[in-house]
């Protein structure tokens, strides 16, 4: 099933220029890299993320089975030689709520293959294709098929040193291709009750802290900035039933200027603790890494501590600079 971008379709956000480059923050609502089962892992409503892209909508007036990798056809006109394109694919449910379903990345220099870099002409205009993540959805009969495009995915994809650029697209050499699924009913599946193996006996004792937020998003009006904080919920204290006590807490955080795309850096901070009280010892390990970046180098930062019972037996810092050569 081919749904071809046409000028008539919604664009949106409405009145943005073509060519217009797009907030750098875009991504914020991305979710987790790697799910792991907490109240915060998946995306949000990508409403706001949808107002940060150029959107196309799609009628769905039956309802429709999709099954595979959707593939998207995009015609782009960029006038730097490097960057990247991100689409996503969203149901939009009659009150406006938009659904993540899947998304795709491509890197402009890699669209001729990721066994080589070819930058591209500035000015040029070329036809670049790519697969989405494969999905298994059924879109309602009344929902719309929403086709979001950005130049940037922060804190998933790292900008480019010309981002900022962003590209223009024209809808009329657009198409999006879905992997549609002729229905079937049919009552003859059935799944046995699932297994799993009886739990360790790991206790989590309570704690009168307030648990800071799973995944926090904050902008600076003044700065144009906007910092994700994400605290990744592996850790608090579990008990084992041999007495060992294990505590584990981090914090990773992602700041990035909304216009530069040089401001990007990132830090994680984290901490684990093995205890066994009636043994008489106490270990620990923190480690603090820090990212950022220059025109021509991701700039790299870590610390680690290790104690014995408050006492440090081993410290290391050390610095390092990485070439951007995979552009």
């Amino acid at each position: 099933m081919a749904l071809a971008a046409r000028e008539d379709d919604d664009v949106r956000p409405p009145g943005r220029p073509r060519g217009r480059p797009l907030p750098l923050h875009t991504g914020v609502d991305a979710g987790r890299f790697f799910p792991f089962g907490n109240d915060a892992d998946l995306p949000p409503d990508q409403r706001d993320e949808d107002a940060r892209s150029a959107c196309f909508e799609f009628e769905v007036p039956a309802e429709t089975w999709v099954l595979g990798r959707p593939r998207v056809r995009l015609r782009l006109t960029c006038e730097v030689p490097r960057g990247q394109v991100i689409a996503r694919l969203c149901d939009v449910a009659p009150d406006g709520s938009s659904t993540l379903v899947t998304r795709g990345v491509l890197n402009l220099s890699a669209r001729h293959g990721r066994d080589r870099a070819v930058p591209w002409t500035p000015g040029a205009t070329e036809d670049v294709t790519f697969e989405l993540n494969g999905i298994g959805h059924a879109f309602p009969p009344g929902h719309r098929i929403r086709l979001a495009v950005s130049s940037a995915y922060w804190p998933w994809i790292w900008p480019q040193p010309e981002s900022a650029a962003g590209f223009t697209l024209d809808p009329e050499g657009s198409a999006l291709e879905l992997p549609v699924r002729e229905q079937e009913l049919t009552d003859n599946i059935r799944f046995e009750e699932p297994e799993e193996a009886e739990p360790l006996g790991v206790n989590h004792p309570a704690t009168l802290d307030e648990p800071r937020p799973e995944r926090l998003v904050v902008r600076d009006v003044a700065k144009g900035e906007w910092r994700l904080e994400v605290d990744p919920r592996y850790g608090g204290t579990r008990v084992y039933p041999d007495g060992l006590e294990s505590t584990e807490d981090a914090l990773e955080t992602y700041t990035i200027d909304e216009a530069d795309p040089l401001s990007a850096r990132t830090l994680s901070e984290w901490s684990i603790r093995l205890h066994r009280p009636e043994l008489g010892w106490d270990t620990s390990v923190r480690t603090r890494s820090e990212i950022a970046c220059d025109e021509t180098d991701f700039l790299t930062s870590n610390e680690v501590i290790c104690t014995e019972g408050g006492e440090v037996i081993f410290h290391r810092t050390w610095e390092k600079r990485i070439p951007r050569t995979a552009s």
